[in-house]
This record gives structure tokens, sequence and C-alpha cells, in this order.
């Protein structure tokens, strides 16, 4: 029991950065344009009592433009041991970006966004047997410069959840967000977001989801990476927490 106790805490973590979802840390910037990607993968295997395997995969592809932004990223989490599964969590993230054209000859440079976003994924430890959300909203560019970059969005999404206890939650929420990006000297960089989001019909019923990233570039395509997750959610499924975080340190390669 200690053994499935340390999982379950270590995991549980890790398993709502799939519900998590920051792409200011992926996102291409916007003096360029053309197809990015990457894959951040983990496996690591424990023999004490019992052999404990643990895995990940993160992988991430976009396309750019100046007036519009295409963005497909997954990620997939798996712990098992002593015949039993600890986490076990997917996620598929789509998102589109057209960005407004309110000055008819320098359209390019609006700072105003609109965005269109899909996302999909099952988790475990959140008894979701499978969760869907659509939504979409005006996205503000506040400030941006070689080094900081400071957004603003707003949107409203549908969820569909359907849970392991049986219960099918289909609901209307807002989601209000704030995210910004940091690069000192070329080698580290900070990202981070962090929304809020409450059902539209019952405030009471909200969620807070932040995640927030530290990276030092290794080599051209190499980094070192640190995140950090919070989740909290005011109304969970049974036997869930009403909270939860993790912090994991690992590496990314890029693509391009």
């Amino acid at each position: 029991m200690k053994i499935v106790s340390l999982i379950l805490l270590l995991f549980i973590g890790s398993s709502i950065s799939a519900q998590v979802v920051n792409i200011e840390n992926k996102r291409i910037y916007d003096d360029t344009s053309g197809f990015s990607g990457s894959i951040g993968a983990s496996f690591s295997a424990v023999k004490n009592q019992v052999l404990l395997i643990n895995t990940s995969l993160r992988p991430l592809i976009q396309y750019k433009t100046k007036m519009h932004y295409f963005l497909l990223l997954g990620d997939l989490g798996y712990s098992r041991g002593d015949n039993q599964t600890f986490a076990n969590w997917g996620m598929i993230h789509f998102r589109y970006t057209y960005r407004l054209n309110f000055l008819p000859h320098h359209s390019y440079k609006s700072p105003w966004k609109w965005e269109i976003y899909s996302q999909i994924q099952y988790n475990q430890l959140l008894r979701q047997r499978m969760r869907y959300i659509f939504g979409m909203g005006p996205r503000l560019k506040i400030l941006e410069t070689k080094k900081v970059r400071l957004f603003v969005g707003t949107s409203v999404y549908y969820e569909h959840e359907d849970l392991l206890d049986g219960i099918l939650n289909q609901d209307f929420r807002s989601s209000s967000y704030l995210s910004w990006f940091m690069n000192f000297d070329g080698k580290w960089s900070f990202s981070g977001v962090s929304y809020y989001q409450p059902r539209v019909d019952l405030l009471s019923d909200s969620r807070f989801l932040g995640q927030y990233s530290l990276n030092y570039k290794l080599r051209k395509n190499l980094s070192l990476r640190w995140d950090a997750s919070i989740y909290w959610d005011s109304d969970p499924a049974l036997t869930v927490n009403k909270s939860a975080y993790n912090t994991t340190l690992g590496f990314q390669l890029g693509l391009n």
C-alpha cells in the first residue's frame, strides 16, 4: 500500500498536465512562418519490491502564416507496477487562430486574434472515461518584445465529460487566461499560463488551472525543461481531490 500511495502522489500531478494546455511555450514566434514541431518523451523502470514502469510522450506540430495559425499536440502517460495501473491518460488538442482585420492595410499587425479549439482526452486519475471540449473566443496581445510576450484571452466552450462513476456532465464554461513568455540571454526561458473556468450557469462551480515551464537550452535543439502544474476544481468527480499539483524535470528535443 505504501508503494501504491507513493505512485499515486507522483502521477496524479503528472496526469493533470493533460487537462492544462500551455500553448505559449509552443507557439511559433510572430516574425516567422512555416512548420515547426517537437517530441518530448520519457521512460523509467524502477525495481525494488516490485517493478514500476512509467512512460510519457508529448508530440507537437504547428504551422503559421501572418494571418493563420494551426496547432496539433498530444500528451500521453502511463504508469504500472505490481499488476496494477496507477496512472493512464491521453490528450489530443487542436487549435486554429485567425488574426482579426481591424486595419485593412496592416491586418497582419493587428494585436487581436480569434481562436477556435477542440480537445479530446481520457484520464484515469481524474475519473474521466472520455472528455471532449469545443470552444472559441478572442485573444489580445498586450506586449511583445524580443524578450517578453504577454497575452490575455477569453472564450466560451462546451464540455462533454463521461466519468467512470457513471456521471455525465454536459456544460458550457467560460475560460479566461493570462499567459506570458520571457527569454533571458538566449539560454533561459520562462513561460506560464493561468486559467479561470466557471460554469456559465453556475459560477460557484469553477476551476483554476495553471502550467509553468522553465527551459534551459543545452544545444541548438536540446533543452533541459522543468514543468510545474496545478489544478483545482470546486466540484470534482467522486474520489478525486479538489486540488492536485505536479513538478517534473526532463529533456526536450526539437525537430526543426
